[in-house]
């Protein structure tokens, strides 16, 4: 054998010995191993176990409110009339989905279309209104509900509108508005710094003083027994000089506006509960004129 076939062999035997110094010891896998077959190789930049975890601690995805929820809240249940036969300018608020703006409520973005839209009809059937659905207060992607606030401005283009709180989600429908019967909401006093979620559930919006953090024990302050059971906080705790009196409808005590009569709650809050609010002489529930304040 030639010098140059010695080396070829030598070559062959040095490439076949580093091949099998690489391959795993033994022909079975360890355990925790997988046996599939390799994937198939992609663009797609592998991640890592820490920015799964990283994911996973984010807001994720919210499912829809249950029935004991938003299905028995007031926003489940929004068909409103007026006496003039008059409802698609309730809509804004009352069915944001249903309300169709005119170009003086459109968005600046949407000038540059330079297209006109015919006036609102006056009246939504009810069978045609759409209440207050999830999407008004959330964005809503591939039918999952995002958690974050979002109000939808304009329904009909999904322009939705930032918002920084629940209170500030809240006050798009609930804050000034120049329409009669309707008094904005108006935190005041010791409640002026809580946002509308911290007394208020964000689905069912109930909202119960003795039921919160803040209000555990008032069974010992007179005024709150057994007599008074049927009697709501604001309609001792009103600050704004609305009239009280019994709802027969939700058999309590209510605060409501003068001007309508109907049940209205006022958010500005006084410590001072006068009682001669309701007990004074010749008053028309047949209350006692003097009361006890003792405990």
């Amino acid at each position: 054998m030639n010098s140059t076939s010695r080396m070829l062999w030598i070559t062959i035997l040095v490439l076949a010995l580093v091949i099998v110094a690489c391959q795993p010891e033994g022909d079975s896998p360890t355990p925790g191993e997988s046996t599939a077959p390799p994937a198939e190789e992609t663009d797609t930049e592998p991640v890592s176990q820490g920015a799964i975890e990283s994911d996973s601690a984010q807001a994720l995805p919210t499912p829809l409110p249950p029935e004991d929820g938003w299905l028995t809240s007031v926003h489940a249940d929004s068909f409103v009339m007026t006496e003039d036969g008059v409802n698609s300018t309730c809509a804004r608020c009352h069915s944001p989905v249903n309300w169709v703006p005119t170009m003086d409520d459109m968005p600046e973005s949407c000038y540059v279309c330079k297209f006109e839209i015919d006036p609102p009809p006056p009246v939504i059937k009810e069978e045609e209104w759409e209440h207050v659905p999830c999407k008004v207060c959330h964005q809503v992607k591939k039918d999952e509900v995002q958690a974050e606030f979002a109000w939808l401005e304009i329904a009909a283009i999904e322009e939705y509108a930032e918002v920084a709180s629940s209170t500030e989600l809240c006050l798009k429908c609930h804050g000034e508005v120049d329409i009669p019967d309707h008094r904005p909401i108006q935190v005041s006093a010791v409640h002026a710094d809580i946002t509308c979620t911290e007394c208020h559930d964000a689905h069912a919006t109930t909202a119960t003083c003795s039921n919160s953090d803040c209000h555990e024990v008032l069974a010992s302050i007179p005024g709150h027994d057994e007599d008074h059971q049927a009697v709501s906080c604001m309609a001792c705790h009103d600050a704004d000089e609305l009239q009280v009196g019994p709802d027969e409808q939700e058999g309590i005590w209510v605060t409501s506006l003068e001007q309508a009569g109907a049940p209205y709650t006022s958010h500005n809050v006084q410590l001072e509960a006068p009682c001669d609010r309701c007990h004074y002489p010749d008053n028309p529930w047949g209350l006692s004129d003097t009361v006890s304040t003792e405990s």
